[in-house]
């Protein structure tokens, strides 16, 4: 007899929908970057300056689109730790996927009032809400090793979970600094990169002890 639950979703399945999410996702925010419509017998006047009012939608575009990255990079590693899929995981990871196809809007809106404090707030906050769904369902899948291997090493599971509890303090202590000054902010959130770099070596370095 057929089983009517969400379980029969294969984990190859769920990967190659995440990934075109991912996909689409990314390429939504390159659409941001509007040409500017100059007539033709203006452009050697007027284009330079247009470029130069654009400057905020291309740094908000290459910090998301890296930003983007760090959450897919995340989100693959995980996923190949999982063995196996329930239906409680698998809404977590649907829910997931609507906050990554959600973050083209805010990231929009962030390039068009890059002064704005409450746009970069809204970017902020879409963030971390992708951060919080990826702990829970780290958090979800390796309890009790319930979707993973029980040989996994703990030293990975702890740096799945460290890894995305920083970055989520990394985006909140970004809040104030925004208060003060958004570029100082967004500047900030390159560290994230660094980070994640010396996160990683920490664990590998704790995992061969």
């Amino acid at each position: 007899m057929a089983k009517f639950t969400d379980d029969t979703i294969s984990l190859p399945r769920l990967i190659s929908f995440s990934d075109g999410v991912f996909a689409i996702a990314v390429t939504l925010l390159v659409f941001n970057l509007k040409v500017p419509q100059i007539p033709a017998a203006d452009a050697h006047l007027l284009l330079r300056r247009f470029i130069k009012e654009m400057l905020p939608h291309f740094a908000t575009y290459i910090l998301t689109f890296l930003l983007v990255a760090l959450y897919w990079l995340f989100h693959h590693r995980m996923l190949n730790l999982v063995t196996r899929v329930d239906g409680p995981f698998i809404w977590m990871n649907i829910f997931y996927l609507l906050t990554i196809s959600f973050i083209p809007f805010p990231s929009a809106l962030f390039g068009a009032y890059p002064n704005e404090v409450f746009c970069f707030v809204l970017y902020l906050g879409s963030m971390m809400l992708v951060g919080s769904l990826s702990l829970l369902m780290v958090w979800y899948a390796t309890r009790n090793n319930r979707l993973v291997n029980r040989e996994l090493p703990a030293v990975m599971i702890k740096y799945l979970l460290f890894r995305i509890s920083i970055s989520l303090m990394v985006f909140l202590t970004a809040i104030p600094l925004a208060f003060y000054s958004i570029r100082l902010a967004e500047f900030f959130l390159l560290v994230l990169f660094p980070i994640h770099w010396l996160t990683k070596k920490y664990f590998e370095k704790l995992a061969k002890e």
